[in-house]
């Protein structure tokens, strides 16, 4: 069985953008070192783009700094660490390489150098990197979290959390290195220390949704479910755009055989996976419905399949199509001979989602919009109101060739965005 990834994206941002003290590390390039006052600037320059979250352009920097003063230790190591959140870990590594043979003892270029070593899985020699850079820094903070995070990917939980623990001593208000500990200590086995980490990392940030989601899952594996769902609803309310979060929270609800919450929150969290990645759309559908079924049975097939609709008298159905959303709910977009319709699926309409009845002839405007993402149209009618709906790419081409052979108001519009 492989091991698990050293770093998740929230782990990155915390340790890199949070205030650390490794972060504030001194600019100064060590002694000849090309052109010191050109490379200076430009690291400075680089440091500010960096914290703007402009990586493209602190990469430009770092790498003209490189350039202008090859022999820059500090250049290679900010290069370094540019590079590896840039997912260009090759390089990275020969950036941070190259800094510590500059400066073998410059002990944040050994810490991130650990780290670029441990997020491609060679754990042993991240970890001798990381043991140099607490013995040139024992306050290091940064080192001792990315030595916690090392340990933890091998499985060595105790070790990790004593890691973790030096972390903290030496940064007691980073917010990452409880997270991470509190992670560590629920892969151990240990829920109820987790929980209580968990609960003090909320008292450094109270709207940190990870540090709910995380002791909302704790007290849940203690068998806490009514403090489970609470927290994992305080989550929610922080981050109502994390399907992870309402993924979670809908579990909760089941456990807790609250069936129609499980069923609202797992809708939302369907919704959003396609919003993040409707190129993947389909394999998302499938991901999340097969595991709808196998939790909820045959209760999911009723929703899966919708519900009816039935043409009024005189009026006969031209095309109907499925993956269509309004207003965050799904349902199926159905064109008549009369009228455009949207049907809300089944579970939809039972948490008030009504359906939408445009007559065709009441129709101003179509505006379709396309992007790698996905795309929407909107329909404005006569009486001022405008209806959105979004929808994969692969249903937005043909509906909207459609809508355009009707000749319904202004001809339709395609915006790629």
């Amino acid at each position: 069985m492989s091991k698990p990834n050293l770093l998740i994206a929230s782990t990155i941002f915390v340790l890199v953008f949070g205030t650390g003290s490794a972060m504030s590390a001194d600019t100064e390039p060590p002694p000849n070192s090309g052109n010191p006052h050109d490379a200076l600037l430009l690291i400075e320059e680089g440091d500010r783009q960096f914290h703007a979250d402009n990586l493209s352009e602190a990469i430009t920097n770092y790498r003209k700094a490189v350039h202008s003063a090859p022999l820059n230790a500090t250049a290679h190591e900010r290069l370094a660490r540019a590079l590896s959140l840039n997912d260009n870990l090759t390089e990275a590594e020969q950036e941070a390489k190259q800094a510590v043979t500059l400066d073998g003892k410059n002990s944040l270029a050994h810490t991130w150098y650990g780290w670029i070593l441990g997020r491609q899985g060679k754990y042993k020699a991240a970890l001798a990197e990381e043991t140099i850079a607490v013995d040139l820094d024992e306050n290091n903070a940064f080192a001792y979290q990315t030595m916690g995070l090392i340990l933890t990917s091998t499985g060595d939980y105790s070790q990790a959390i004593k890691a973790y623990e030096r972390a903290i001593k030496h940064d007691p208000y980073d917010l990452g290195s409880y997270l991470n500990m509190a992670a560590a200590m629920g892969r151990k086995g240990d829920y109820a220390g987790a929980a209580s980490v968990y609960r003090k990392a909320i008292s450094l940030n109270k709207r940190s949704a990870l540090a709910h989601l995380g002791l909302g899952s704790a007290l849940g594996k203690i068998g806490d479910r009514d403090g489970q769902v609470r927290e994992l609803q305080t989550a929610v309310a922080l981050s109502p755009k994390s399907a992870n979060a309402h993924g979670r929270l809908g579990f909760a609800y089941s456990q807790k055989k609250d069936f129609r919450g499980a069923m609202r929150e797992g809708i939302v969290a369907s919704v959003l996976r396609l919003e993040n990645s409707w190129s993947t759309f389909m394999r998302a559908m499938i991901t999340t419905w097969a595991a709808v079924f196998l939790v909820f049975g045959a209760v999911f097939a009723f929703v899966f399949f919708g519900s009816r609709f039935k043409a009024q008298p005189g009026e006969e159905v031209l095309k109907s199509y499925f993956l269509v959303f309004h207003k965050e709910r799904p349902g199926r977009f159905v064109i008549t001979s009369r009228r455009l319709v949207y049907v809300p699926e089944a579970v939809s309409q039972w948490f008030g989602s009504t359906r939408l009845s445009i007559e065709r002839e009441q129709v101003e405007k179509v505006v379709a919009t396309s992007s790698v993402s996905g795309g929407a149209i909107s329909i404005a009618t006569k009486d001022g109101a405008t209806h959105k709906f979004s929808m994969p790419n692969l249903v937005l081409d043909p509906l909207s060739r459609k809508l355009d052979s009707l000749d319904l108001g202004t001809s339709t519009d395609l915006v790629s965005a």
